[in-house]
């Protein structure tokens, strides 16, 4: 088989993979759902990928695309975090949650999702870190740590998106929102607020 058709036989692959992976999640997601989609055999697929290494390869390249999608670097920070602010708690979200969480799970037994996992991980507060820092740099905002902001600021999402799949709490998208914004506030003061609080002139 050829280079180019090598290359693109396993692109198929991966990419069916990431479409199935989105509409059922790592935990239902099969082997046969995959090489469906792709259109080839289970041998084919097995001999491009092991199954553990292809469901993390294309759960990596859908959380690569969400953090840029997130924070791009061409978009102003202050931009950039209203938009994570405000698509974070859609209702078409619910499917990268479940991707997150259900990932989580199965690092604690599959090595090649824990390295994947740990690579998303940093690769999105790192967006965020920079965000930030980027914003303080720009006089639009105060913050003291950026690195740690972010990853408060991560950690609250997961635990409102985890309560929000698990339906534990009476808890709307809406509120959900609040509670992440609440909490940003309090990481990031706003250069508006830092003027009003300093009060007049004097002199």
């Amino acid at each position: 088989m050829a280079g180019d058709e090598r290359v693109g036989t396993a692109a198929l692959i991966q990419q069916a993979a990431v479409e199935v992976l989105l509409e059922v999640g790592l935990k239902a997601a099969t082997t046969r759902a995959v090489t469906t989609r792709a259109g080839v055999g289970r041998g084919l697929l097995n001999h491009y990928y092991r199954w553990p290494e292809l469901r993390a390869k294309a759960w990596a390249e859908i959380f690569a695309q969400v953090s840029a999608h997130q924070f791009p670097s061409d978009v102003p920070p202050d931009r950039a975090l209203e938009r994570y602010l405000s698509t974070g708690f859609r209702a078409e979200a619910r499917a990268y949650w479940r991707l997150w969480i259900e990932a989580t799970e199965l690092a604690e037994l599959d090595p090649v999702m824990s390295a994947h996992l740990r690579q998303a991980n940093l690769a999105m507060i790192g967006a965020m870190r920079s965000c930030l820092k980027a914003g303080a740099e720009k006089g639009l905002w105060l913050v003291e740590d950026a690195a740690g902001a972010a990853l408060r600021i991560s950690a609250l999402y997961d635990g409102l998106a985890g309560m929000l799949l698990a339906r534990t709490l009476d808890l709307t998208l809406a509120e959900a929102e609040t509670h992440l914004r609440r909490a940003v506030s309090l990481e990031v003061q706003r250069a508006e607020m830092v003027v009003a609080d300093a009060g007049p002139a004097v002199g």
